[in-house]
């Protein structure tokens, strides 16, 4: 009887329960329409919540008398929807402004930067929004903490080197991993230049920045190592524009055009300065004009020519885009086009970008969506001789003599052996000639496409896979006249190189997102394969019977020829949760295994996990003086596998050997257990929001030790073979620095507002472990290119000079110190080298200000770097002394003499090297601000029909230098871009000062 009432209770108050309940359901979309996927709603008071489906529909059971809802997506206004007897919502979300630009790229999914644990730096796409630039790298300077963008030197489409956390790698590469919607790029076909005739091509230049929605830098192991073996130098995740579901096509239009000039140029003698010095130096070596008249200029009667004047111009510039975007209900669509015409500062140089893209998806049923994303492009790259280079114009304006004619008395340009009035000559050819009969261009065509679909079984499960795609080809050519500096001697010369990348990538995931009462979860599982296969060719030839001959087919000799072939295979295996409780404890886990063809048969696969996790400590939307904070920490291991494909393998070299007969050299050995160079990362921070988020910011610390270093070592010759290197691990190099981002809200009153944004990074760089070879019991040093050091304990790159001591007053010798501090007159000896600073910035950041008042807009951003100094090595040429012929530098007019003995500038001696030596006469302190850009624009109130937006600009780049910086661009990185070498400057371009006016309207 007991149990039938105890049943029968329990019956009632289930019904009763049942009673109390009700099913509620509804849409969640956004203000166009446009359903939202994986919204929550949740019951108000309540642990009980679930989220929308593929079609942003939802159903809930609560409780009788549930007063309201609480629904909230990322990126949109958290809203309380309050329950009425109603059964079924139709939910509008609302743009959070603020909380929208905290979406971020996490690699193989997004996550909202409230539930970040990792470091990630984001940009959108106000950063690209018409600033005249090549590439998309540019945009990036001064933007983000702890992310340093330098370029070999300001040519059109020169190679730009981009550091996140400092240098880690010797011979590996030291760039990030790029990826553009899910495709991991190849980026280094053309980068060295395959005629060695310029700076390289950058290939990221035919990427059009206005086609890029934002750009996430993945800093730390914890976000990089989802890339693992790729993620080592950070991960740069490229989002392109997407159109939405049910929204009318909207038109975009975009025009600027302008003009740019050098932001600086050698200071060099006139005709009569330099044959007035030159006379003072020979003077001083003892000569004289009645013993040797015809080593004596007649100072009055030369001739001046400006050659950077004949050379240079101001160089047009003009930008058209166009964008159709919009979409139906089973339909989004972006269709984008755009046309770059770039003159460069010296003449005869150009580069024009053509770019289309096409981003569609489309809905299949209510379970499926399919999408395609199409970028040809094709960049024609018109240039010259450059940087490291004699018959540069830009160089050979420099030290050519500056008092001959440039055109003979026919008005032609003069070329061949072109001498001074005492028979003095060069080389062959004149600035000029260089510039007039010398062709040279680089075609690059490239294909990028994805392909995707995703099907969603349940709601909460997404199954992706995605096969992309990139092909690029670029074509050098080359041709010079029998009258240039290359072509003299040769009957003109000539040359053609192409090279080939096919580089596909197929990603497959499945991603599974939850919330059970306070636990939310999102698990991410996926496999990837990519396989990269390389090709260049070459060909040159010389004797060309008329120098209007460009190609090869007319040269009649076949000088040279070669050809490679090569590929590389990855694949990888990954994982990834992402833990909530409360929505205050957040955890992250990753883990890849990826393999590589590149290494060692003993050591093909690398495991690289990480971990991160936060604990938001306060969060109110309110007015409160601390509205955000959270506390957050990370480890994690990456990869570095930037080597030559075939480095573990032992090679041969083939080709000709002994009395010129074919045969063959070993020049690599095999390195079975040759391995991943590894990165490991920790740091920790904090963000915070304060004063009703009018104050927004960031600090963290990180420390990356790389480790097993990818080093290439010199074999002894006693093992029987000359020249051979073996790959090893070997050496360790630790990073370490302070990162920060403030965002302040001015002010902000009526229709006048003002932001102001700082960001700065520290770094220190040490290498901690290198290879002893001679077994000494100490870590051998590395000594390259005569001025640089790789020593433990020291700075990667260190420069490592003879120090430069000035001038003895007495008789105008230059002075330097051996490593002991003990005065060398005149003599530099490689023995007295010692370590004399570093190329790797120690302090970079940027600050940027936003003021808006009715319709006017202006913006400005400021970029700095300190601690560093740059060498100029152009310096041994301009400023000699009158060591050899070259012309000099205006500011070695204060030489010593007897009547100007308090000088730094030792005494003249012609053809005598005298304080010349590599030595930190040339070394330079290279700390800069740069005046970046700024923009000034008015907006039109909307008008129209379809209420059209118009806006008018005008903006400037790279307007003002501050800096005490010897040389012409303290910004230029010279020698060596990407590698422990950078910072050698030989007649490095500078940048361009760029003024600009366009307009936009969108309808």
């Amino acid at each position: 009887m007991k149990k039938l009432l105890l049943s029968l209770m329990l019956v009632a108050g289930l019904l009763g329960t049942l009673a109390a309940q009700r099913t509620i359901t509804g849409k969640v979309a956004d203000s166009s329409g446009e359903a939202l996927i994986g919204a929550t709603i949740l019951a108000e008071g309540t642990a009980i919540g679930t989220v929308t489906d593929v079609n942003g529909e939802f159903s809930l059971n609560v409780v009788s008398g549930q007063a309201a809802v609480i629904v909230s997506y990322t990126g949109f206004v958290t809203q309380r929807i309050v329950l009425t007897p109603s059964v079924n919502y139709i939910i509008t979300m609302e743009t959070d402004a603020v909380a929208l630009e905290d979406v971020v790229v996490i690699g193989y999914g997004t996550q909202s930067r409230r539930n970040i644990t990792s470091a990630i730096s984001s940009v959108d796409s106000k950063a690209f929004e018409n600033v005249s630039v090549q590439g998309f790298e540019s945009a990036l300077q001064g933007r983000l903490p702890g992310v340093n963008v330098t370029g070999s030197a300001g040519t059109l489409g020169a190679p730009q080197a981009i550091r996140v956390r400092g240098v880690g790698s010797i011979n590996a590469s030291n760039q990030p991993l790029y990826v553009v919607d899910g495709l991991i790029l190849n980026d280094q076909l053309g980068s060295n230049n395959l005629l060695g005739t310029a700076s390289g091509t950058n290939p990221l230049i035919n990427i059009n920045p206005n086609d890029i929605e934002s750009i996430d830098v993945l800093k730390d192991a914890a976000a990089a190592a989802i890339y693992g073996s790729r993620g080592a130098n950070g991960v740069i995740l490229i989002t392109t524009r997407q159109g939405k579901y049910n929204q009318q096509a909207r038109v975009s239009l975009g025009f600027y055009a302008g003009y740019s000039e050098p932001t600086n140029q050698f200071d060099m003698m006139t005709g009569q300065e330099y044959a007035g010095f030159w006379n003072q130096a020979a003077r001083n070596r003892g000569f004289t004009p009645e013993a040797n008249p015809n080593l004596f200029y007649d100072v009055a009667a030369q001739p001046s020519t400006n050659w950077f004047d004949l050379v240079s111009q101001k160089a047009f510039v003009q930008e058209s885009n166009v964008g159709v975007s919009g979409g139906t209900a089973t339909t989004k669509f972006f269709f984008g086009g755009s046309y770059r015409d770039e003159d460069g500062w010296i003449r005869r140089t150009n580069l024009k970008r053509y770019s289309f893209r096409a981003n569609i998806e489309q809905q299949i049923g209510e379970r499926w969506k399919a999408g395609i994303q199409l970028n040809p492009s094709r960049t024609v790259n018109t240039r010259l001789n450059e940087n490291n280079n004699v018959a540069s114009p830009q160089t050979y304006s420099a030290l050519f003599f500056p008092n001959v004619e440039a055109y003979d008395a026919n008005g032609r340009v003069r070329g061949g052996l072109v001498t001074t009035s005492i028979g003095r000559g060069q080389f062959n050819g004149t600035p000029l000639v260089n510039l007039e009969e010398a062709d040279i261009s680089a075609t690059t065509t490239q294909i990028l496409s994805n392909f995707y679909t995703e099907f969603r079984p349940i709601s909460k499960l997404r199954l992706r896979t995605e096969f992309g795609s990139q092909f690029s080809q670029i074509e050098d050519l080359y041709k010079a006249s029998s009258r240039t500096t290359d072509g003299a001697g040769a009957a003109g010369s000539g040359s053609a190189a192409s090279g080939q990348v096919l580089n596909w990538n197929w990603n497959t995931t499945a991603t599974y997102a939850d919330v059970i009462d306070r636990h939310g979860f999102d698990v991410t599982l996926g496999y990837t394969m990519q396989r990269e296969e390389t090709s260049r060719q070459s060909v040159a030839g010389n004797t060309f019977a008329d120098d209007r001959l460009k190609t090869l087919a007319s040269a009649a000799t076949i000088t040279a020829g070669s050809s490679t072939l090569n590929d590389v295979t990855f694949l990888g295996y990954l994982a990834r949760v992402n833990y909530a409780f409360d929505n205050k404890y957040l955890i992250g886990l990753s883990a890849r295994v990826d393999g590589s063809s590149r290494f060692g048969t003993n050591n093909r696969y690398g495991f690289f996990p990480a971990a991160s996790a936060g604990w938001i400590a306060k969060e109110d939307r309110g007015a409160s003086v601390l509205n955000f904070l959270k506390v957050r920490g990370s480890w994690g291991l990456t990869g570095n596998a930037s080597i030559g494909n075939f480095d573990a393998r032992g090679l041969i070299g083939f080709g000709t050997d002994y009395n010129m007969q074919p045969g063959f050299l070993f020049n690599r050995l095999e390195n079975a257990d040759l391995r991943w160079e590894k990165n490991q990362t920790i740091d920790g921070g904090i963000e915070f929001e304060m004063f009703n988020r009018r104050l927004r910011g960031s600090a963290l610390y990180y420390i990356r030790d790389t480790r097993d270093l990818l080093l290439d070592v010199p074999l002894p010759w006693t093992i029987g073979i000359v020249n051979a290197l073996i790959t090893q691990n070997a050496g360790e190099i630790r990073n370490q620095g302070l990162e920060f981002q403030l965002d302040m809200d001015v002010l902000s009153k009526g229709a006048f507002q003002w932001t102001l944004g700082v960001n700065g990074a520290t770094l220190k760089n040490e290498v901690t472990q290198l290879v002893d070879n001679n077994n000494d019991g100490e870590d051998d040093d590395i000594v390259f290119g005569g001025r640089r050091l790789i020593r433990t304990g020291e700075t990667i790159g260190s420069w490592y000079l003879v120090r430069y001591n000035g001038v003895d007053p007495a008789n105008g010798d230059a002075l330097f110190l051996d490593e002991n501090g003990e005065e060398l007159r005149n003599s530099a000896p490689g023995s007295a080298r010692v370590i004399s600073g570093n190329a790797l910035p120690t302090f970079t950041g940027g600050i940027t200000s936003n003021l808006a008042y009715k319709g006017f807009d202006l913006s400005i951003l400021f970029q700095f770097a300190t601690g560093f100094q740059l060498y100029r090595n152009e310096g041994a040429f301009t400023e000699n002394n009158m060591a050899a012929t070259w012309n000099q530098d205006r500011r070695i007019l204060d030489a010593w003499t007897p009547d100007n003995t308090n000088t730094n500038v030792p005494q003249a001696r012609l053809l005598q090297v005298n304080g010349s030596q590599a030595s930190t006469r040339y070394l330079s302190d290279a700390d800069f601000m740069r005046l970046k850009n700024v923009q000034l624009g008015y907006s039109l109130p909307p008008f129209g029909r379809n209420k059209a937006n118009l806006r008018v600009f005008v903006a400037g780049q790279n307007l003002l230098t501050f800096t005490k910086f010897g040389g012409l661009d303290p910004e230029a990185n010279g020698l060596g871009v990407g590698s422990p070498d950078a910072g050698d400057l030989f007649f490095s371009r500078p940048q361009s000062k760029t003024y600009t006016a366009g307009f936009n309207l969108s309808f």
